[in-house]
């Protein structure tokens, strides 16, 4: 019997495939560094794009190249740039020179940044080389205030550009500082989740209580968080210790490090609170942890969207947060939403979910569930990214 090969049937598909590959579009999403949490987000970015109609390439601002970070990353091409933390300052006159030698090369049809100085040197860029759409995706509050970033905006912004915030918090800060660019042209691209992915890495109860060292006849309070001034960790502290006289079998666990670790510390041995307040430090992947908690609590003063919450919901847990920024758009109407730096309300809280039974707190972690997948799945940010930017 002769081969496939005999009768030039494989040849044949392979020109083919090589015709169909050739002919897709390319997509660039640019990043700062390979932090963890990023990796994830332009994940998220390239799940967007069929591989048959697109070829994606990640490329990151610093770092230097990292198998590990490669393989991580989903993108069919990943690029290390180098660059140094000196030579991204000011003018960044060779990462705008490189970017455009790339961007001359491979004529991409659609560029993504995420964050400011990977969104300026793309804006400059833009500026020699036709780009049919760019995308600068802001992550913080605050991003656009300074007047030289305004200014600079005004100069290069062209209708092809736009900006996204990762909230609605977010992109109306942009819209408020960003006057020259058109409203209809600062969106809201949520950040999302992979929620299979992020179900299958959860430990389960027992696995992750025994890992913590909390026996089960605990009711467990945990935040997820880095120990800084925005995350407020002292009023939720303050809360936790005054219900803790009525409630000897709660305990409060605060998973994260951070440069106010051993204030925090020094604040709950005044409290005499060494035993019931635990300290685990950071621990990678902090979010397989969660299923241990009875509830999650976030006492932010600042969070533009607060990915930690949609982990929480995927984890099934009732949420307890404070009502800042970009936090009540994620929350809905799930869980509790209080003042920030209002103990008296954080407690009272704390109490309202104490007050309820395993089956009441089951039926709230079903429902913050539910909303993750509605609203913060890929599927969804699909479909809010293609109604805006079509196919």
């Amino acid at each position: 019997m002769r081969s496939v090969q005999n009768y030039g049937i494989l040849p044949r598909l392979q020109h083919v495939i090589w015709v169909q590959r050739s002919m897709r579009k390319n997509i660039l999403i640019f990043g700062h560094n390979d932090a963890t949490q990023f990796i994830d987000i332009y994940n998220q970015y390239t799940k967007l794009f069929d591989p048959s109609r697109y070829k994606v390439t990640v490329a990151y601002l610093t770092g230097e190249p990292n198998e590990a970070v490669r393989e991580r990353t989903l993108a069919e091409e990943v690029l290390f740039f180098n660059f140094s933390k000196s030579s991204i300052r000011t003018l960044k006159l060779k990462p705008i020179a490189k970017l455009l030698n790339l961007t001359r090369k491979n004529h991409y049809d659609m560029v993504i940044c995420h964050r400011y100085k990977p969104s300026y040197i793309m804006m400059w860029v833009a500026q020699f080389i036709k780009i049919p759409t760019l995308i600068f995706v802001m992550h913080e509050l605050g991003t656009m205030s300074a007047r030289g970033r305004q200014w600079l905006v005004t100069l290069l912004w062209r209708r092809n550009m736009w900006f996204a915030g990762v909230s609605n918090a977010v992109r109306d800060d942009l819209q408020n500082d960003l006057r020259c660019v058109a409203k209809d042209k600062i969106v809201t691209l949520y950040n999302t989740i992979d929620v299979e992915l992020t179900e299958k890495a959860l430990y389960t109860r027992d696995e992750a209580r025994g890992a913590l060292k909390v026996s089960n006849d605990i009711i467990l309070f945990g935040t997820l968080a880095r120990l800084v001034p925005n995350k407020d960790l002292a009023t939720l502290i303050e809360a936790f210790a005054s219900i803790k006289p009525n409630y000897p079998n709660a305990k409060l666990i605060i998973l994260g490090d951070g440069i106010l670790e051993t204030q925090l510390k020094s604040e709950v041995s005044k409290l005499h609170l060494e035993q019931e307040i635990i300290f685990t430090g950071f621990i990678a992947n902090g979010f397989r942890y969660m299923k241990a908690f009875d509830c999650f609590t976030l006492s932010s003063i600042q969070e533009a969207f607060g990915r930690v919450l949609i982990e929480a919901m995927i984890a099934k847990l009732p949420i307890l947060a404070t009502r800042v920024n970009g936090i009540p758009e994620v929350m809905g109407d799930t869980g509790w939403v209080v003042p920030a730096k209002a103990p008296p309300s954080f407690a009272k809280a704390m109490l309202d979910v104490l007050s309820l039974t395993p089956k009441q707190r089951e039926v709230m972690g079903e429902n913050a569930y539910q909303r993750a997948v509605k609203h913060f799945s890929i599927p969804a940010f699909k479909q809010q990214f293609w109604q805006v930017f079509g196919k």
